[in-house]
């Protein structure tokens, strides 16, 4: 029942909210552009790899769309709406029945206007053509030493099970002189624990599921997807132990007028900060 009553707000939230979900895709796209200004004069041309393109792949496209020269990466099989009758019998062949049901609602039901609204609020033209889409785990990249100038990643190093081997993969394909962009959602937020109800907190907050939930009682453990459970000073560990960093920007409060005085006390063994801080984007560059 709870795996259903999942998929249910899942569909609903993605019903309500799938152009929404556009424009704050391309939101983080201009913002990572402007923080990623200093260290490069254009994108156009750059060797980028996508860290978790996820179902969508929208920052494979944008930075494509834009000229990059990305690879998207999945640890399931990613392709576009349209790629021919087989593309749902290799979905279910490598990715299983659940996820591939997942792709082919996105599909039939919320792609189109998702990449509808996409095409209306971006300056340049979206570019499907020539798309490189791949199958490949993280901790096991199929690339050259020295092979990217930029290496990005949203919202997926929470769901990673071995970040330490990631990282150290990430830093041996990347040059001399290139740079990671990550942004992390923090597990210790309120939406930080990936249910559904809490999406959007400050404007949508539920009345069925307690805030902070996955840190208490976590009585609605219904989640889409494996978390890790790290917390932002574990990452900044990790990821000082293989590369220098340039940039550690928190990135929005979220959930203030829900940390009461008996939630704080209860959840004593996490700072205000922790708490109320969404995510955390990192600028890094590998130890060579």
């Amino acid at each position: 029942m709870s795996r259903l009553r999942l998929y249910l707000n899942q569909l609903r939230y993605a019903a309500c909210n799938t152009r929404r979900f556009a424009r704050q895709h391309y939101e983080f796209f201009t913002n990572f552009e402007k923080q990623t200004a200093p260290y490069f004069d254009t994108l156009v041309g750059q060797r980028v790899l996508d860290v978790g393109c996820g179902k969508s792949y929208w920052f494979t496209l944008l930075l494509h769309s834009h000229g990059a020269q990305v690879t998207g990466i999945d640890t399931e099989v990613v392709e576009p709406p349209g790629s021919g009758r087989g593309k749902y019998a290799r979905l279910l062949r490598h990715n299983g029945l659940e996820r591939t049901l997942k792709t082919c609602c996105w599909d039939v039901i919320y792609s189109r206007a998702y990449y509808d609204e996409m095409r209306k609020i971006v300056p340049f033209p979206i570019r499907f053509d020539g798309l490189d889409l791949c199958q490949m785990d993280a901790t096991r990249l199929d690339f050259s030493d020295n092979t990217f100038d930029l290496v990005v990643s949203h919202e997926v190093f929470e769901h990673l099970p071995d970040v330490p081997a990631v990282l150290s993969e990430m830093g041996r394909i990347m040059k001399v002189g290139a740079i990671a962009y990550i942004y992390i959602h923090n597990y210790t937020s309120l939406s930080g624990g990936h249910h559904i109800r809490w999406k959007y907190p400050d404007s949508e907050p539920p009345d069925d599921v307690p805030p902070w939930d996955h840190l208490r009682e976590n009585r609605f453990p219904e989640i889409p997807s494996y978390i890790n459970r790290l917390r932002l000073h574990e990452y900044r560990r990790m990821l000082e132990e293989k590369f220098e960093l340039l940039e550690w920007q928190l990135i929005k409060r979220e959930g203030e007028c829900f940390l009461t005085p008996e939630i704080r006390a209860e959840l004593v063994d996490y700072s205000e900060e922790e708490l109320l801080t969404k995510g955390v984007t990192i600028i890094a560059c590998p130890k060579h």
